[in-house]
């Protein structure tokens, strides 16, 4: 059987791409990991399955090994889902963080006028269960999510 050797990164769509590196670089305090490119190769339109495909694209992360990658369709140009909303939907997908401060985020992305999904109080449970944590949407309506919990043990295998 094949095997997968690791995750390599969360793909999300944008409708503009600097203004995503904006968000993602100056909000959420993560450094571009790959400058912004444009791609028009006849091996990504079969890759993505798009004739003619043109996207902007560039990576952003913590220097961890897993990335964002923030992908601007230039052609073909998609709409705005009507469902973004739903975090419920088959389909839908986020993108979950460590952080040092679930609050002291929650306090951030809330005065930036961006509304905030979950609980204000820590919960009693360890490693790997989160004790705070938060979701959220980036400006393009993808979904995140930031938790903090307890140091990983050593024999622990949990993620």
């Amino acid at each position: 059987m094949p095997v997968v050797q690791s995750i390599y990164h969360t793909g999300f769509i944008v409708e503009n791409l600097d203004r995503a590196l904006e968000f993602y670089t100056q909000v959420l305090g993560m450094d571009i990991e790959r400058e912004p490119t444009l791609s028009d190769t006849p091996w990504l339109s079969e890759v993505v399955g798009y004739p003619d495909v043109i996207m902007r694209q560039a990576y952003v992360g913590v220097g961890d090994g897993h990335s964002i990658e923030l992908i601007e369709y230039i052609h073909p140009r998609g709409e705005v889902r009507s469902d973004q909303i739903d975090r419920n939907r088959p389909g839908s997908a986020h993108a979950a963080m460590v952080v040092d401060d679930v609050p002291a985020w929650r306090e951030r992305i809330e005065a930036l006028g961006i509304k905030v999904f979950g609980p204000k109080y820590e919960r009693d449970l360890g490693y790997p269960w989160a004790r705070y944590a938060i979701y959220f949407q980036d400006l393009d309506g993808n979904w995140l999510e930031m938790v903090s919990r307890d140091s990983k043990p050593e024999d622990s295998k949990a993620n």
